[in-house]
């Protein structure tokens, strides 16, 4: 019904509208941040070049920076995030389980392969984000308790976020 641009705009707009109206609006306590925008980047196809990866990361991460008032933060940990997830890939799955799909979506890889996909990326995408945020190494306590809160709250949200917006299939 859709073409793959549109399909992606309108993702992207969701996706945002989500993160800044709903999420950025929940308070879980000083160290619970849930970030769905990055499942963007995450469900991009799998021919998507890295190029287009990382623009599409930067584009997101800097429209949530926009309205965060977080100068760069959120770009540079998913333009991060863009840069890692062919190589994520790669680990993840082996090559003939690719052939014939066309994303990393839990309607086409199954829920317990998208489980760990999204939970190393989600690790890498707080890593940066909460140290860039603390800037010291003196922090690196509080940046990993961030990360132990914000990761399964923001991989429930996805999963949850996948559920309610998956096609059905006939």
């Amino acid at each position: 019904m859709y073409n793959t641009l549109t399909r992606n705009i309108l993702r992207f707009v969701g996706l945002l509208l989500l993160q800044i109206l709903v999420f950025d609006n929940i308070r879980l306590g000083n160290y619970v941040h849930p970030y769905v925008y990055v499942l963007f980047v995450m469900i991009l196809p799998f021919d998507t070049e890295r190029w287009k990866l990382i623009i599409n990361g930067f584009l997101i991460g800097f429209a949530v920076d926009i309205f965060s008032g977080t100068p760069g933060l959120n770009a540079a940990a998913t333009v991060f995030v863009a840069f890692l997830r062919p190589f994520i890939i790669n680990v993840t799955t082996r090559k003939s389980d690719i052939e014939g799909k066309t994303a990393p979506t839990v309607s086409e890889m199954g829920l317990k392969w998208f489980f760990f996909y999204t939970l190393f990326l989600l690790v890498f995408h707080n890593l940066l984000l909460f140290w860039l945020e603390a800037f010291s190494v003196k922090l690196l306590g509080l940046v990993m308790l961030e990360v132990l809160m914000s990761v399964p709250a923001s991989l429930f949200v996805i999963i949850l976020v996948i559920y309610i917006f998956q096609p059905i299939k006939k």
